[in-house]
């Protein structure tokens, strides 16, 4: 499950509980898997209860996953700082920011840390000659009260995630791919492509 990402800056978006946070957990391992990125952050507000639902044929060796750090941040200040002081020290290729309506509660708290955010991005690129991706994910709630055209140009990129229920079964659909959750014969729970 690979998102394409074609701007600097995405925003995943999509319902409550639709599959979001499983979504960027399975783009980092991705990234990782296939060398397209050599080291991703994962940001989330709190440490996470379970694995997230992960796709069908991810490899599940630890050692590739050795260059995904997570980085559990559980305010705006904190986040700033991750930004400032630990992005040029990482040097990730790929960030992803969970819970992004956790961070921020008006327009001037996202526009203040987006500038902060590229400063840093700028300074990866041109002190280190890293090239770094963000994909903040949000639900589309948290966003009713913020002028569209305002966020859409803070974060040009936009991936929407549409659920749906099919025959019983928990579905959603992503960049006109539709992927399937369901549980294992162990109780995990998986993501597969859904069959037509």
């Amino acid at each position: 499950m690979d998102l394409q990402l074609e701007n600097t800056l995405t925003l995943l978006q999509g319902p409550s509980f639709c599959g979001k946070t499983s979504l960027l957990f399975n783009h980092a391992v991705q990234e990782l898997v296939s060398k397209r990125s050599k080291k991703v952050c994962f940001v989330c507000p709190k440490k996470l209860e379970r694995v997230p639902a992960t796709h069908l044929g991810l490899p599940e060796d630890p050692v590739q996953l050795k260059n995904l750090s997570f980085h559990y941040i559980s305010n705006r200040q904190e986040l700033r700082e991750f930004i400032v002081e630990q992005l040029p020290t990482e040097r990730p290729n790929l960030v992803l920011i969970d819970s992004l309506q956790h961070y921020f509660s008006d327009l001037p708290d996202i526009y203040q840390t987006i500038k902060i955010l590229e400063n840093s991005l700028n300074f990866l690129h041109q002190r280190c000659g890293v090239e770094c991706k963000v994909v903040f994910a949000t639900s589309n709630a948290s966003l009713a009260g913020f002028n569209e055209n305002c966020v859409r140009d803070l974060i040009p990129g936009r991936v929407l995630i549409s659920p749906a229920v099919r025959s019983g079964r928990t579905c959603f659909s992503v960049q006109g791919l539709e992927f399937e959750i369901f549980e294992d014969k162990g109780g995990s729970r998986r993501i597969k492509l859904h069959s037509q």
